[in-house]
């Protein structure tokens, strides 16, 4: 497995909550930044699935299915999807994003792309 990096920075005007869900009725939150800070995060690759995964407290692998940022307190409701590339064989690139208010929604935008 190799570690690959997340990084959300929030450009709105209130804080931000970024969160991973590991199945279709469960998430856990990556963390919260206020206006001008980051979500910083460990995710990991398996280069041989392309699998990307988090680590719980006994290490156990949970895989992720999505990724999204949105505005706390109503995450889900204004969230922006993250792509995830899940490419066997291939080295993980980090996510480094750039998050802003677009509406009633948050935008968040690959800094790499």
């Amino acid at each position: 497995m190799a570690p690959q990096a997340f990084s959300a920075r929030n450009l709105a005007n209130e804080a931000m909550t970024c969160a991973a869900t590991l199945a279709h009725w469960f998430s856990i939150e990556l963390g919260t930044a206020e206006a001008g800070e980051r979500v910083l995060a460990e995710l990991w690759h398996d280069p041989e699935s392309g699998a990307v995964l988090l680590l719980n407290e006994h290490g156990d692998r949970m895989p992720v299915e999505a990724l999204w940022c949105g505005l706390e307190g109503r995450s889900w409701q204004t969230r922006s999807p993250i792509p995830l590339d899940r490419n066997p064989g291939a080295a993980p690139a980090s996510i480094e994003l750039d998050c802003r208010a677009a509406g009633d929604r948050l935008a968040c935008t690959d800094m790499h792309r």
